[in-house]
Parts: structure tokens; sequence; C-alpha cells
């Protein structure tokens, strides 16, 4: 199962964090969804980099 877990504060704060896998179309389009969003955050960071910054951590497992 792909368990999406969604925390937002008043402030608009907002966290997006998935776990697990499945091997379905419901798996492939999560993934595609969310690792599409992160592109497009990348390429508006190089457009406007005065304005956005976008950190991508690695995890070690």
């Amino acid at each position: 199962m792909t368990e999406i877990t969604v925390t937002t504060n008043p402030d608009g704060y907002l966290k997006i964090e998935a776990k697990g896998h499945t091997q379905s179309t419901v798996c492939a389009a999560v993934s595609t969804l969310l690792q599409s969003s992160v592109r497009y955050l990348q390429d508006l960071e190089e457009q406007f980099p005065h304005d956005l910054s976008v950190k991508i951590i690695e995890s070690d497992k």
C-alpha cells in the first residue's frame, strides 16, 4: 500500500510524505505526480533564483 500523509498548519505550511509501494498504476501515478512537482519547482528555482530555493536532501536508506 502507498500511504500519503499531508500535514498542514494555520500559517499555510504544507508537508507531504509518501511511504510504501504497490505494483499498480496507483503507485506509478503517485510517483509521477510527486516527481513532476519537484522537477517543476527546480525549474522555477532556476528562473527565479532570488525568489525560490529548493533543497533536496538525499537519504542514506
